[in-house]
């Protein structure tokens, strides 16, 4: 009777291991599946995430804005490269959200986007997302900038032009304070200069997370808006796509003197074709911009460059 004892006691053992590691097994097995599964969603999902850029595109109007609701929280993620894919670099985005309880799922794999120029923190994540587009000019459009953000901002005494444009886009998450009132949310200073955010509208210039960010015209919501990395390279990004236009507007300015437009902007224009370091060599371009926009503006009709 003993030695039955033993023997029984023995079998339910192998059978609880065995057991036991036919169950670990399992639910590995199981994870990967849904890991895998989850992986494709998301990824789905991120292409999904990067079509509804394409309504935001402006033409020459003066912005476009959306706001898009999820049930869950959803995180999304995003890289910049203005080396590869030449002259023009690309973005990268990447989608992951909260399933069954989970806050941390493995995020799908990455989409890449070179047709936008898609400006964001390296994460965004919320249960609401606002997006906006403004057009950028160097002088004539260079591409419109796609600005993606989620939570709150408080804009400390800023300028009515600025409150204006982001009021008539709809942009919600953006709440214009004063000095004097509190607010919960990222603090954007444009005047006191003891915020996350500083901007110096007299400098051009924004600083975040101890770098300052150079911008000319609605670059400057960019900067406000994204993480320095990706800011920085977005701009080179633009410039690179701006040389390649600038080449095109001087073949059309040899095509209008055939109809006696004669163009004094054809050598400003070659001094503004290059690559940039960063994006404090925009503002030394700046007047010669400018110059540029002043003379098109004084061609008479049929002779102007854009």
């Amino acid at each position: 009777m003993r030695k039955k004892a033993i023997g029984m006691s023995f079998n339910w053992i192998f059978a609880i291991i065995v057991g036991g590691i036919i169950l670990f097994f399992a639910i590995f097995t199981a994870s990967k599946i849904i890991g895998t599964g989850e992986k494709t969603v998301f990824t789905e999902s991120a292409a999904r995430f990067i079509s509804l850029f394409d309504p935001l595109e402006t033409g020459l109007a003066s912005g476009k804005s959306m706001e898009i609701g999820f049930r869950n929280k959803v995180k999304t993620y995003y890289q910049c490269d203005s080396v590869l894919n030449p002259p023009f670099g690309k973005n990268y985005i990447s989608f992951s959200q909260e399933t069954l309880g989970r806050e941390e799922a493995e995020e799908g794999y990455r989409i890449t986007v070179v047709d936008k120029y898609v400006f964001a923190e390296n994460e965004v994540q919320g249960n609401n997302y606002y997006i906006f587009s403004v057009p950028f000019f160097m002088p004539f459009k260079v591409s419109d900038l796609v600005i993606v953000t989620a939570g709150d901002y408080c804009f400390y005494d800023s300028p009515d032009i600025i409150q204006d444009e982001l009021q008539r886009l709809n942009i919600n998450n953006v709440h214009f304070v004063n000095s004097s009132e509190d607010c919960d949310g990222i603090s954007v200073c444009f005047k006191s200069g003891n915020c996350d955010i500083d901007i110096s509208l007299t400098g051009s210039y924004v600083k975040k997370n101890s770098e300052t960010l150079y911008f000319i015209g609605d670059l400057l919501y960019a900067a406000i808006f994204s993480s320095p990395e990706i800011y920085e390279c977005n701009v080179r990004r633009l410039k690179s796509r701006h040389n390649e236009l600038a080449k095109i507007y001087i073949e059309k300015i040899d095509i209008l003197k055939r109809v006696n437009c004669e163009s004094k902007i054809g050598p400003k224009l070659s001094r503004t074709i290059g690559d940039i370091e960063s994006s404090r060599d925009l503002i030394y371009l700046l007047d010669e911009i400018e110059d540029i926009d002043s003379i098109n503006e004084a061609a008479v009709t049929g002779c102007q460059l854009y």
